[in-house]
C-alpha cells in the first residue's frame, strides 16, 4: 500500500510539475534553466532526506557507477531537456502518450538488454495499452500524416 501511495504521489508530482511549467514564468524560460531548477531542487531535497533517513553510506562498485551515470545523464538530464522542450511546443494532453509508453519501453529494453523474461501478461497488457493509444490518438496521427503527404 505504501508503494502504491508513493506511485500515486509521484504521478501527481509529475502532473503538478507540468502544470507549473505551463502556467508560470518558467513557460518563457529556456529549457536548460527549467531543467537546472528541477535538478538542483531534487539534489538538495534528496540530500537532506538521505541524512534524515540515515541512508548516507555508499559502496562504489562499477555497476553502481554505471547505473548512476545512466540515471544522471539519460534520465535526469536528457529526458528532462526533451520533455520540457516538447511541452513548449505541444499540449501536455498530446504528450500523454509518452507517459503511457514508459513502462512498455522499460520492460522491453529490460528484455532486450538484460535478457529479462517476457510473460503473457505483459504482452497482453502492452497490446491493450497500444490499442488504447491507437483508438484515442491514432485517427489524429493518420490525419496529420496524410495531410503532410502530397
Amino acid at each position: 500500500m505504501i508503494g502504491d501511495a508513493l506511485g500515486i504521489a509521484a504521478g501527481a508530482a509529475w502532473g503538478l510539475t507540468t502544470i507549473a511549467l505551463r502556467l508560470s514564468a518558467l513557460s518563457n524560460a529556456p529549457t536548460t534553466i527549467t531543467v537546472s531548477y528541477q535538478l538542483a531542487g531534487a539534489f538538495f531535497l534528496l540530500t537532506i532526506l538521505s541524512f534524515v533517513l540515515g541512508q548516507v553510506s555508499l559502496t562504489a562498485t562499477p555497476i553502481l557507477i554505471a547505473s548512476m551515470a545512466f540515471q544522471i545523464i539519460m534520465v535526469g538530464l536528457l529526458s528532462f531537456l526533451l520533455w520540457f522542450s516538447l511541452l513548449r511546443r505541444y499540449l501536455a494532453s498530446q504528450l500523454g502518450v509518452l507517459s503511457f509508453m514508459t513502462p512498455i519501453f522499460g520492460i522491453t529494453f529490460g528484455a532486450l538488454i538484460l535478457n529479462d523474461p517476457l510473460d503473457g501478461g505483459f504482452i497482453a497488457g502492452a497490446v491493450l495499452v497500444l490499442t488504447g493509444i491507437f483508438l484515442v490518438g491514432g485517427r489524429d496521427l493518420f490525419r496529420k500524416t496524410s495531410a503532410a503527404t502530397p
